[in-house]
């Protein structure tokens, strides 16, 4: 990648340019609007997104720079569940809660996936995936610029897993509160500093609005 500073007109091209072949895919960039593209306390980070019949990527790209919905709070969900209104389902509110909590607004974070190909479950995606999607993310990651990675899922296959084997460094952990689930943390070394990456159980099934502990842990970088 060019040591030139990417600015945010460049990621649908760079974004076209590294997913060639995989456009027609259905899938999605962005979880929060466009101008979410800019310097920012904290990235989050899914697995990628579920469902089917989706837009497809080249669509997505159509649209990247002028999108304005925030999939946490502007769209209506459905899960195995039952369907609930705008910003109301389990995940919807539990990532509002904690990134409230951490101190930022969700219409100011930037949401995205570790891969943005489309499935109806992770079984449909793979590692290989993710190293296709990775170059993306390392152009929205030079443009946001944040302290926190905090991501939704933290097991071997797992936004979480993928980055530690990308950057090492020591693990951390503590206990989640739910069964044997635990929160897992490290430090990464990237470009403009140090970043926290934290991770926690999937938030679909793991709920962490009963827990302060939780943000205390990730505001203190891991440490108990």
């Amino acid at each position: 990648m060019s040591t030139q500073a990417i600015a945010k007109h460049d990621i649908p091209e760079i974004a076209a340019r590294t997913l060639e072949g995989q456009l027609d895919q259905s899938g999605a960039f962005l979880y929060s609007s466009h101008d979410t593209i800019r310097p920012g306390e904290v990235y989050l980070l899914g697995l990628n997104p579920g469902g089917q019949g989706g837009p497809s990527l080249k669509e997505r790209l159509d649209t990247l720079l002028s999108r304005e919905e925030n999939a946490y709070l502007d769209e209506a969900w459905d899960n195995g569940g039952g369907s609930y209104k705008p910003g109301e389902a389990p995940l919807q509110k539990r990532v509002n809660w904690l990134l409230s909590q951490l101190g930022s607004d969700t219409r100011d974070v930037l949401s995205t996936n570790l891969i943005f190909m489309q499935s109806r479950d992770a079984s449909g995606v793979s590692i290989e995936h993710a190293k296709l999607c990775w170059p993306v993310h390392e152009a929205l990651l030079s443009i946001v610029r944040p302290s926190i990675i905090l991501t939704i899922g933290n097991s071997s296959f797992s936004p979480y897993g993928y980055l530690h084997t990308l950057y090492g460094g020591s693990q951390r952990y503590t206990t989640s509160g739910h069964g044997d689930w635990s929160l897992k943390g490290f430090n990464a070394q990237m470009p403009w500093g140090e970043v926290f990456v934290a991770g926690l159980p999937h938030l679909s099934r793991y709920d962490p609005t009963d827990k302060q502990y939780v943000v205390d842990w990730i505001k203190s970088g891991g440490h108990e």
